[in-house]
């Protein structure tokens, strides 16, 4: 049986013709990889995953604090 994947024809259609306002013609010429770079999807921040997660984890480790070393004054220095 073919796969018939939904695709958003309406919602391509509105944006390319409607938002960027291109003519037909032009419009069936894009590839998916030029009207993906015309709706900015190269702008996006890129999903974190669990990879890069552990690479800003190694770049940028949480440190801890030392434990304050609290030392008590004897008052007898003070003479």
């Amino acid at each position: 049986m073919p796969d018939r994947t939904f695709f958003p024809w309406a919602s391509v259609l509105r944006f390319g013709l409607g938002h960027l306002r291109l003519p037909p013609e032009a419009f069936w010429r894009l590839s998916l990889t030029e009207l993906n770079a015309l709706a900015g999807a190269g702008d996006r921040a890129e999903t974190t995953t669990r990879t890069s997660l552990k690479a800003l984890m190694a770049l940028y480790p949480d440190r801890r604090r030392e434990p304050a070393q609290h030392t008590r004054k004897d008052p007898a220095d003070d003479r």
